[in-house]
């Protein structure tokens, strides 16, 4: 039996992937955040997750109803632009069989300010009860 071949994998390309996971965590943990608050019914702080001059959009902040995200895209334009889209999960903490789940699709496009990313533009795509 043979041992399989391993290439190595240039430096850059390591580089990149690095950086790229770097944006992903950061871009997972503005979502939980933005989750969070939004569980809270923190209207000013989940407005504050947007950029000045952009309207907040997405899933309603309702008291007691849970909220997850998931499938999680990113595509960075630069260090500091991020397009992303994901699917946002709610449903009522009082609800109990089937249905009550809540799917939003959103495209953001996220843009550090300072040490922060804020939404600087948000597209509602799918908004749909289950």
């Amino acid at each position: 039996m043979s041992s399989p071949v391993v290439t190595p994998r240039p430096a850059e390309d390591v580089a990149a992937r690095i950086r790229f996971s770097g944006l992903y965590a950061q871009a997972e943990r503005f979502y939980t955040r933005q989750l969070g608050l939004t569980r809270a019914a923190d209207t000013a702080g989940l407005a504050a997750t947007f950029a000045p001059g952009t309207a907040p959009a997405g899933p309603e902040p309702i008291p007691g109803t849970r909220y997850w995200i998931g499938k999680l895209e990113i595509v960075p334009e630069n260090e500091h632009t991020l397009r992303t889209r994901c699917s946002v999960f709610s449903r009522p903490a009082d609800a109990s069989g089937p249905g009550g789940l809540r799917v939003t699709v959103v495209e953001d496009v996220l843009t550090r300010f300072d040490d922060d990313w804020l939404v600087t533009d948000r597209r509602v795509l799918h908004d749909t009860a289950l």
